[in-house]
């Protein structure tokens, strides 16, 4: 039992390896869908680590890297890193990989790798590329609750306390968006980091945040030639990209109901729905701008949701012309301040008239 006065004074500040996202002694989930970039994405963030420098615009504290990769070979690794231009020094970037045409690295290995690794360079983050790649020594079933949560994650979350790293594991999403597997991955992990590719512009991607220590982030992004991603400037002003992949559906639906939790489903954003009902609560001004009208009915058991789409065009001849009556401008052509509108998707200026 404690008083006020010892909780305050127990509580240790919490050291960040890359700012309002990955903690020190923590440990996360980076997801995406097969061949989307998800080993690209984490060597980029070892490269923002090793050298200190931002990943997205968010401070980092240098440190080495512990790198195992059950994915590729060392020629394949070597291979990505030159073409991604990653500055990677000898005794900041440690690679291991499985031996003897084997395909997995058994947890008892991952550990010797991680004990060696914190004893001679001290680092504090290992990158697990990919978490199907590791043989935990007996039998689980990846669907299962009660084998994720009392078995496989106890391990992974034993070697960041007895070491004090962090570990990111790199796994895949289903096709509902969501990990592939138990629910338990989700629960039992301190962060989640989820990459999206937008379905008509390749090279657009959306990446969401979620975590129990950070605030939420959402970021459009775009990917170069070398597979570096990097923020979306254009994107910076504008609508949530959970808020944009709706619009999206709205527009190509034009008047439908729904709930929250259908919606989040049926989208596959990486939000919770009660995250996705504050979006559209908060930002229901800017959806009108851009011609999707929402209306909300509580029922007993739920909040139901009726979405109305219209063309900024058609809402803007309708405001014209019902200036033009109650003026009386018969002879008088209306004038229009320059303004930028969204007709399905794309941005374009209202000239004056």
């Amino acid at each position: 039992m404690k008083t006020i006065e010892e909780l305050k004074n127990s509580i240790v500040d919490i050291n960040y390896i890359i700012e309002n996202m990955i903690r020190e002694n923590g440990l996360y989930c980076l997801l995406g869908e097969a061949k989307v970039g998800k080993s690209a994405l984490a060597l980029q963030i070892a490269n923002s680590v090793c050298n200190g420098i931002p990943f997205l615009n968010l401070k980092t504290n240098k440190t080495p890297i512990l790198y195992l990769s059950t994915e590729m070979n060392p020629y394949e690794t070597i291979s990505r890193i030159n073409f991604m231009k990653c500055n990677l020094m000898e005794n900041d970037f440690l690679y291991t990989f499985p031996e003897d045409n084997m395909t997995q690295l058994s947890i008892l290995k991952v550990e010797k790798e991680i004990s060696e690794f914190k004893e001679k360079y001290n680092g504090k983050l290992v990158f697990i590329d990919m978490f199907n790649g590791i043989n935990f020594g007996n039998y689980y079933d990846l669907n299962n609750y009660q084998d994720m949560s009392q078995n496989i994650f106890p391990q992974l979350r034993k070697l960041c306390n007895n070491y004090n790293v962090t570990i990111i594991i790199v796994h895949h999403l289903n096709r509902k968006g969501k990990s592939l597997g138990s629910t338990a991955i989700d629960t039992c992990v301190d962060g989640k980091i989820a990459l999206k590719q937008d379905e008509n512009i390749k090279s657009t991607f959306y990446l969401n945040y979620e975590s129990r220590d950070y605030q939420a982030l959402n970021y459009v992004l775009k990917r170069n030639d070398n597979l570096i991603l990097s923020i979306d400037e254009k994107t910076e002003e504008t609508l949530n990209p959970n808020l944009i992949q709706f619009l999206k559906y709205a527009i190509s639906k034009k008047e439908f109901t729904f709930t929250i939790s259908e919606m989040v489903s049926k989208l596959n954003l990486f939000i919770t729905p009660p995250v996705l009902g504050k979006l559209i609560s908060s930002n229901k001004d800017e959806l009108e701008k851009l011609g999707l009208f929402i209306e909300c009915k509580r029922t007993q058991t739920e909040r139901l949701y009726t979405a109305k789409y219209r063309e900024p065009l058609e809402i803007l001849a309708d405001n014209i012309f019902s200036e033009s009556n109650s003026n009386n401008l018969n002879s008088k052509e209306p004038k229009m301040n320059g303004q930028k509108m969204v007709v399905n998707g794309f941005f374009m200026t209202m000239l004056r008239i």
